[in-house]
């Protein structure tokens, strides 16, 4: 299943630095992050999302599906696809982001947030798309051999054909790093995984002690962040980070999050 190879991924990661895999350690032993009251919204039984593997709004879906407890399949499409779309219980959903949120807004204690953390969490979505999740494609596709590990992993996670497979790993590697190459350029990077490292360290920072932005439960900012992060999980790039920052131990509380499951009402 997709949450095995994840699970393991991540475990090879933690283990090149002894003091993130003890973060992460005590982050799964913590409970207080399951804590928050039980919702009486209805939420889906199962999800089928078709996205492409390394699309971040994919992982970014996934993981809130899993956080409230749907059964979520994956299906990958090609890898130069930003399109998303999902099987909710049976029907057809073509705006995926827009029935997560609202899900999201339905399912949370209160939907209604402090002006304060409204605030925040844009901002830091905004940076994610802005700052984030260029830098990443920068790093994971800064030279052709990357760009070929990279999407020979995500073509083996999709249901195209033989000859569209051959096609995309070709054809699509080498645009994915002229594409990186050209967006170095312009964003005026000297040394790409410097930034790429720096920016994570902004990120723990803003999170603080709080574990997650959004508190008791990942927020619309955690799930961003997540989903740029979980996107390139497995590649030299996310094990760097992982290594060189302490944002191992927020990337897990994330990761594992449920949502308490709602009793069942009597008949």
């Amino acid at each position: 299943t997709h949450r095995e190879p994840h699970k393991m991924s991540l475990v090879r990661a933690l283990g090149c630095c002894a003091a993130t895999s003890l973060a992460v350690a005590y982050a799964r032993s913590n409970d207080m992050y399951a804590k928050t009251e039980a919702s009486s919204v209805d939420v889906p039984k199962s999800v089928e999302l078709r996205c492409s593997p390394i699309s971040p709004a994919c992982s970014r879906a996934r993981v809130f599906f899993q956080q409230i407890n749907a059964d979520v399949k994956h299906v990958g499409t090609s890898p130069l696809s930003n399109s998303i779309s999902a099987v909710v219980d049976g029907q057809q959903v073509s705006n995926v982001t827009e029935l997560v949120d609202q899900l999201r807004a339905a399912t949370a204690k209160t939907s209604v947030f402090a002006p304060a953390e409204a605030v925040e969490e844009k901002r830091w979505c905004s940076w994610t798309e802005d700052k984030l999740l260029p830098i990443i494609n920068v790093n994971v596709f800064r030279s052709p051999k990357e760009a070929k590990v990279v999407m020979g992993v995500a073509i083996k996670k999709t249901d195209m054909n033989v000859v569209n497979r051959t096609f995309v790993y070709q054809a699509g590697s080498w645009y994915k790093y002229f594409a990186a190459k050209s967006l170095k350029r312009k964003l005026k990077l000297e040394d790409d995984r410097i930034a790429l490292v720096s920016l994570v360290e902004e990120w723990v920072a803003a999170v603080g002690s709080r574990g997650l932005m959004g508190g008791a439960a990942p927020n619309k900012a955690d799930l961003a962040v997540y989903g740029a992060l979980n996107s390139i999980e497995g590649l030299d790039a996310f094990e760097e980070i992982i290594c060189q920052t302490g944002v191992g131990a927020w990337y897990q509380r994330v990761s594992s999050y449920r949502a308490p499951v709602a009793p069942v009402k009597p008949v």
